[in-house]
Order: structure tokens, then sequence, then C-alpha cells
């Protein structure tokens, strides 16, 4: 089971979704959330920070090295490896994911009713295109994919 939550970055103008594997980590271990307009307010620290593509995430790293340590995971606790083993990171690929793939079923949406075979080539092909896109713009989790 994963928790989702939402967050707003430190200037207000952005919200990202998240999700907390297992809920190990509480929402409280994102100290601080920086979208690519106001990462420029954060102090880098790279011993509770790391970035995907624009975006800055601060983790209370001594938190999160207690609980997980509580649960028994004696992997080696860094903000790379919260984010990348899906501890807290975004829920999708990127930090809009979930509302993206939204508007994108939506679309196709009209030709469910007309051709369902059409509907789900039409979804592989688009979703196939959006991970490249993802990939190539540098989003860390769709590198994985």
């Amino acid at each position: 089971m994963c928790l989702t939550i939402r967050r707003t970055c430190v200037c207000g103008r952005e919200e990202a979704q998240f999700m907390h594997r297992d809920n190990i980590l509480p929402e409280s271990i994102l100290v601080n959330l920086y979208c690519p307009s106001c990462r420029s307010q954060a102090s880098w620290d790279g011993d509770c920070m790391t970035e995907d593509n624009g975006w800055v995430l601060e983790f209370d790293i001594e938190g999160a090295r207690f609980l997980m340590w509580h649960k028994g995971l004696l992997d080696e606790v860094t903000p790379d490896f919260i984010f990348d083993q899906g501890y807290c990171s975004w829920n999708g690929m990127t930090p809009h994911d979930l509302e993206e793939r939204a508007i994108l079923h939506a679309e196709l949406a009209p030709l469910l009713n007309q051709d369902r075979l059409a509907y789900i080539n039409a979804l592989k092909t688009t979703m196939l295109e959006r991970v490249h896109d993802l990939k190539t713009a540098g989003w860390r989790k769709a590198q994985n994919i």
C-alpha cells in the first residue's frame, strides 16, 4: 500500500503529487519542495537534497534513516535512495504525471466507443511516445523504463 500526498512548492506556484512506498516514511519527511521557478531559494545540500529535472526535494534525512532502520531497512539511506526507490517520489514519472495521463485518456476516450482495438492501439502508441519524451526531457523515473 502507498500513501499519496500533494505538496505545494516553496513559492506556491506549483503542486506535485507524491507517493510513499509501503507508508514507511510520513509526508513530513519531505521538508521542502522547490519547483524550477523557486529552486534558486534552495541552499543546495547534497546530504539531504535531490534533484529531478529542475525540481529540488529536501528531506529530513536523519528522520528517514531512523524510520527505515526501525523497519529493518538497512540500506544506505540517501536522498537519491529515498526518491529513486519510491519511499518519497513522484506519483508517476513527473510531478504532474497523473493529471497529464488523465488528459491523454480523455482525449482518446471518444475512440473507445467507436473502435476498442483502435483505442487500445492509440493509447499504447501515445504512452510509448510520452515515455520517450519524458526520457528525452531527463525525468529520472522515465530513465528506468
